[in-house]
């Protein structure tokens, strides 16, 4: 129970990845807040966290309106009194409007919804429970950023600048906090399986270990950065991606 005592915030949290980080918290002893743009999404991922015997509150919160989040926020507070860690995972590409384009197609309403979403929402929440944190000096900051932060990724440059954005906030912002006592980090997921089972996997040729991540394969990794065993560490950005930006995965001669 690494994570006893402690309370944590997951945004995004209803469904994936969101999901699978929240029971692998839950389980590792934290009070776990699921915050999801639907209620009923978020209502029954903490439902699921009480039928395995743990914590969990949900809120509504869509962290495209900062009026919201800042309300969110007040409230999780008022509610439980402190929040330890706050686990940044909302944010998606365009496909989620059907509209993913080329860069020269691309509309810039797409490019201002898919930045709102990851970078400001990200920044949103973080600012929201921030000054909580510098107050009691201490927090962890784990922000869900991707592999397309890295390599890019094609018909998504608007999303792979947004994550982007995500990897440097994380990096800039662990320099202003660190000294109160707060760290920050991201992960950066590659192909990971959307399986309805958290633990599930498909083959693949995309990467160097023939398939996708799973979704519990994160959320260790969350779990990990969220444990005491990281208070050393901040300012990282961590690929989980099976290998897949280290290059093409084909057997053509160099």
């Amino acid at each position: 129970m690494i994570l006893q005592g402690k309370t944590v915030v997951v945004t995004g949290a209803g469904g994936g990845i969101g999901r699978a980080i929240c029971l692998r918290l839950a389980d590792d002893g934290a009070r776990v807040v699921v915050t999801d743009l639907k209620q009923e999404n978020a209502e029954k991922v903490a439902s699921d966290i009480r039928a395995q015997g743990g914590t969990a509150f949900a809120y509504k919160a869509d962290v495209t309106d900062s009026a919201e989040v800042r309300d969110v926020a007040k409230q999780i507070l008022s509610d439980l009194r402190q929040v330890d860690i706050l686990v940044n995972n909302a944010g998606g590409s365009a496909a989620l409007l059907g509209k993913l384009s080329e860069f020269k197609d691309a509309p810039e309403e797409v490019w201002s919804w898919v930045i709102n979403l990851n970078l400001m929402g990200t920044m949103r929440f973080t600012q929201a429970l921030l000054h909580h944190m510098l107050e009691r000096r201490s927090g962890k900051i784990i922000n869900i950023a991707s592999i397309a932060a890295e390599v890019g990724i094609i018909n998504r440059v608007d999303y792979s600048a947004a994550k982007g954005g995500v990897v440097a906030m994380t990096k800039a912002l662990a320099m202003e906090v660190g000294p109160c006592g707060v760290t920050v980090n991201s992960i950066s997921p590659g192909l990971i399986s959307r399986s309805t089972d958290p633990a599930g996997t498909e083959t693949s040729e995309g990467t160097y270990l023939k398939r996708s991540g799973s979704q519990n394969e994160v959320a260790s990794l969350v779990s990990f950065l969220a444990s005491s065993e990281a208070d050393f560490i901040t300012g990282v950005n961590y690929t989980i991606d099976g290998g897949r930006t280290l290059g093409p995965t084909g057997k053509g001669k160099a």
